[in-house]
């Protein structure tokens, strides 16, 4: 079952991909086009599907889990933020691709191969508890995300505060104060959100395709860094998150389990969209993004078995 529903979701995600490659290949989209599907994504459809994630019931449960899943998060960021940069350096990596490691390794894909993944191994409560660790990282990647992303670009640390402030920060605004004053949308205004939301994988995975189009493949293969970016994200991440709770706790509950198999999912194709937005290195991101979801077939299965699924 495990097995199955990691290769549909893989599946599907490759499927995805195709025609933004093909449009790429056949000249139908130009780069200015595409930096304007790029646009939507980020100013549109993900914050939608924020507000949306956060439609729901208000429970003190839910806001324990949230301190707990937030404390675990920044624990492994504050770790991955001290360690990755000297490990790049270590790696040779140039400034620009220092910083987008950190990012990558920070943010996962939670969502689209996340989400079905737990439900297979842990059922449905397992969602309830992935769905808070999606919301956790759409509150970072608007805000910690966008830092990394442009000290990327910039390699200095001054913080543009106005671009924080962005469509994708407001909808994360929005979305907890729905969620604590305990506002439910009106269905007309709520289901406009939710489909809007909803386009947000299929376009993010188009534009990842259009990026895969104009990669040179001869190139692919030489390239070292996605290989040790791979194996820190898939291996080294989850193992130091499950180091953590285990100082933590003895005992390793679902929540727990839904934690650090978060931490466990491949690169999150976000890294791609924000990459071409703020014209970073998006031909190193798009083929992370790729080879480590095509590895996490092997590596995910190898988790659930140490955590005793």
């Amino acid at each position: 079952m495990l097995i199955q529903s990691i290769f549909q979701s893989l599946a599907m995600l490759f499927l995805l991909v195709l025609p933004g490659i093909f449009f790429r290949k056949k000249e139908w989209m130009t780069e200015n086009q595409s930096q304007g599907v790029n646009s939507i994504i980020i100013n549109l459809t993900w914050p939608c599907l924020v507000i949306d994630a956060m439609q729901m019931k208000f429970s003190m449960r839910i806001l324990k889990d949230s301190g707990y899943i937030l404390l675990v998060c920044m624990a492994v960021f504050i770790i991955l933020f001290v360690f990755s940069y000297p490990l790049a350096k270590g790696l040779k990596m140039m400034k620009q691709r220092r910083y987008l490691m950190t990012f990558m390794l920070l943010f996962g894909n939670t969502g689209f191969i996340g989400i079905p993944v737990m439900k297979a191994l842990y059922g449905g409560e397992a969602v309830f508890y992935v769905a808070i660790v999606e919301l956790i990282n759409d509150i970072l990647i608007f805000t910690v995300g966008i830092l990394l992303i442009q000290m990327s670009v910039e390699a200095d640390l001054h913080m543009q505060w106005k671009k924080l402030f962005s469509p994708g920060m407001l909808g994360v605004l929005l979305g907890l104060f729905f969620f604590l004053v305990r506002i439910t949308l009106p269905p007309i205004i709520g289901d406009a959100i939710k489909m809007l939301g909803n386009a947000t994988t299929p376009l993010t995975m188009f534009m990842i395709g259009f990026q895969l189009g104009g990669i040179c493949w001869t190139d692919f293969w030489k390239d070292r860094h996605i290989y040790a970016v791979a194996v820190i994200k898939l291996v080294a991440v989850p193992m130091i998150t499950l180091f953590l709770i285990r100082l933590w706790t003895e005992e390793i509950s679902l929540l727990e389990k839904v934690v650090i198999m978060s931490f466990a999912m491949p690169v999150g194709s976000v890294s791609a969209i924000f990459s071409k937005e703020y014209k970073s290195d998006e031909e190193f991101v798009v083929k992370e993004v790729m080879l480590s979801t095509v590895f996490c077939f092997l590596t995910i299965p190898l988790f659930a078995l140490l955590l005793g699924k």
